[in-house]
């Protein structure tokens, strides 16, 4: 009987690291860089957080741009809470972005869990409630008529972009919902 091969495994040979299928291990390669599931996790949460951040702020930008906005306690609303969402998204952005770019967590990681949890759960429900809010407003204002066509479409376009902030914060709020669960 002939002997076996040097390269066969059966026979004993050692596995080189290149025959080894890393295909199921627990990193990806991206570009040379090794990121963990925990990592993709986070960079999705960034990318949400930071869209809506600036959604947010357009949302702001547009509300301060109507005269006479604070006549109106919709308005008004809509305006607090775009100011709240984009302070709380230009914090997890700054620390999120920190942490990705430097491996280093900022926060101890059962802490930013739960700030990550409660602060996206929280926002999104009072973002989503401010755009309907407004939604009735606009409605009741060009019901009405009392204010021109261009306040009334850009009352409409800080409500769309509110509704936007919350389309973005929503997918962040699920996957820090998860990363909680998932790490209790």
């Amino acid at each position: 009987m002939p002997r076996p091969q040097e390269n066969d495994i059966e026979g004993g040979a050692r596995a080189r690291p290149e025959d080894i299928n890393t295909a199921s291990m627990e990193y990806y390669s991206d570009g040379g860089k090794k990121l963990l599931k925990g990592d993709r996790m986070k960079l999705w949460a960034f990318i949400f957080r930071t869209c809506a951040m600036t959604v947010s702020f357009l949302s702001f930008i547009l509300i301060v741009i109507v005269p006479d906005f604070y006549l109106f306690s919709a308005l008004s609303y809509v305006l607090g809470i775009a100011i709240i969402v984009v302070v709380y998204t230009v914090v997890q952005v700054g620390i999120k972005g920190h942490e990705l770019r430097t491996k280093k967590d900022v926060i101890s990681p059962k802490v930013a869990l739960w700030i990550d949890f409660c602060g996206d759960q929280l926002l999104a429900y009072m973002i989503f409630s401010s755009g309907s809010s407004g939604a009735t407003l606009s409605m009741f204002i060009s019901n009405n008529g009392n204010n021109t066509n261009v306040t009334l479409q850009v009352v409409a376009a800080s409500i769309s972009m509110s509704i936007l902030a919350f389309i973005f914060l929503a997918p962040a709020a699920l996957l820090s919902s998860y990363r909680l669960f998932a790490n209790l």
